[in-house]
């Protein structure tokens, strides 16, 4: 949704500039669908927060140490490889051109704010979706 506003507001130059991609772990081609729960992620101490997901204010200039660290995230996942979004569009989309599914889409509708309201209270329950 954030994806497809951005490039659809983007001019065709702006477009070729932006680089969305979607993370795809290793063993996977197709983008994880939190409501799936097919990835254990108790309390951020799974594979995807300790080696994708770490924050940090440091700017390195130097293309020695940038090579490295990209290339080390490659290795350890697939997301160069199957998870950009659509440059005309913003959507991802499987080889045969069809959307992951289970996923909000371009449009979640008028009363998704309710819906996402609603799966808070029940994940704050212990029976949310995520």
């Amino acid at each position: 949704m954030i994806a497809h506003k951005m490039y659809t507001t983007l001019s065709a130059a702006g477009k070729q500039k932006l680089h969305y991609f979607f993370y795809i772990g290793k063993d996977q081609t197709v983008p994880i669908v939190a409501k799936k729960k097919k990835r254990d992620c108790n309390g951020n101490q799974d594979t995807q927060s300790w080696y994708h997901s770490q924050e940090i204010n440091v700017m390195f200039d130097s293309a020695l140490v940038c090579k490295a660290w990209i290339d080390g995230l490659r290795r350890n996942q697939n997301t160069h490889l199957y998870g950009e979004v659509g440059k005309m569009d913003g959507v991802w989309r499987d080889q045969n051109g069809k959307e992951a599914s289970d996923v909000i889409g371009v449009d979640p509708g008028r009363f998704a704010w309710a819906k996402g309201f609603m799966g808070a209270i029940r994940r704050v329950r212990g029976a949310g979706d995520f």
